[in-house]
């Protein structure tokens, strides 16, 4: 069951199509600006370039020596594998490069693309739950996201902890370790702990600098779609709509968010008196955008620096 319930977001999508009104969509689509959003492809190497920096400060810090360039490549590459998994988890095969290249243990490698991937889902909780109490998605329930956010910021603290962090760690190390090998996780755990508490710390702020200057281009990608479609979306409000649509999209039922994140944006959409079909084909562009065209520069990347078929822990 497991191995099918990522396509839940395929047929909610196929769902949603077959409602649609493609006279509408054909009036959308041929009025589309295709500078603007040709200039929201271009953007997406730079936005990958700052995410392959922080992971290269990070592996410095582990006194892994890999160059800008290797790490771009890897980066990039790992796109390619993470499109088709559920919540994006085959980036972590960046951890496998890095076994294979630098001889590193999985435990070593597995803790920087952690806490790089927890960079990600850190900023965009923040703009999600802004998003979700400025558009009062609960209703009277919104305030309570005022006490959420808060308890979000300071969650780092949390991770200074190391009764908090020791707890989260090991749930999570397990449950994405390849079962086969579940005899080898104990070996390689302390490891990965002990690399973990030398990453976390007050000294991320470059990191954390970075996550931001990916996360602004990202967003301004989002509204150059926006502006392609000529549509009447605030920048900020897109920022919001696309940070929620994005945290719902690692709930793995879907690939690459594929159905999920349409479902999300009809409604949010809707919100601003924006119809389904405009919603989808803005859905559309964003999956074209940032996941099709991010696989086939991956794939590039691949073809490369592709990476050895040695998978042992």
């Amino acid at each position: 069951m497991k191995n099918y319930i990522r396509f839940f977001g395929v047929v909610v999508f196929l769902f949603i199509i077959s409602k649609l009104d493609y006279n509408i969509i054909y009036s959308i689509v041929n009025d589309i600006n295709l500078i603007y959003l040709t200039i929201a492809i271009l953007l997406n190497f730079p936005q990958l370039f700052l995410k392959s920096i922080r992971w290269n400060l990070l592996l410095a810090k582990q006194n892994i020596n890999y160059s800008l360039y290797s790490s771009f490549m890897i980066f990039l590459n790992s796109l390619y594998i993470g499109m088709i998994t559920p919540g994006r988890i085959g980036e972590f095969i960046r951890v496998l490069h890095l076994k294979n290249d630098k001889s590193v243990n999985i435990g070593k490698g597995f803790s920087s693309v952690l806490i790089d991937r927890l960079f990600d889902l850190y900023l965009l909780m923040i703009i999600g739950s802004v998003g979700m109490w400025r558009i009062g998605i609960f209703g009277d329930f919104s305030n309570i996201f005022i006490f959420f956010i808060f308890l979000i910021f300071i969650s780092p603290l949390l991770l200074l902890n190391s009764i908090f962090i020791n707890s989260f760690v090991s749930i999570l190390y397990k449950a994405t370790t390849i079962k086969k090998n579940k005899y080898k996780i104990e070996a390689s755990y302390a490891t990965f702990f002990k690399n973990i508490k030398e990453l976390v710390g007050f000294n991320l702020l470059v990191s954390a600098f970075l996550t931001f200057s990916s996360y602004f281009i990202f967003f301004l990608q989002c509204y150059l779609i926006v502006l392609s479609m000529d549509l009447k979306i605030s920048f900020l409000t897109i920022t919001s709509f696309m940070a929620i649509s994005n945290l719902i999209s690692f709930i793995p039922i879907s690939i690459s968010g594929l159905g999920t994140r349409d479902a999300t944006l009809i409604y949010l959409f809707s919100l601003e008196s924006v119809g389904s079909e405009t919603a989808v084909i803005y859905s559309l562009l964003v999956f074209i955008t940032f996941f099709v065209i991010g696989a086939l520069i991956g794939l590039g990347a691949w073809f490369i620096k592709p990476i050895k078929a040695d998978l042992n822990f």
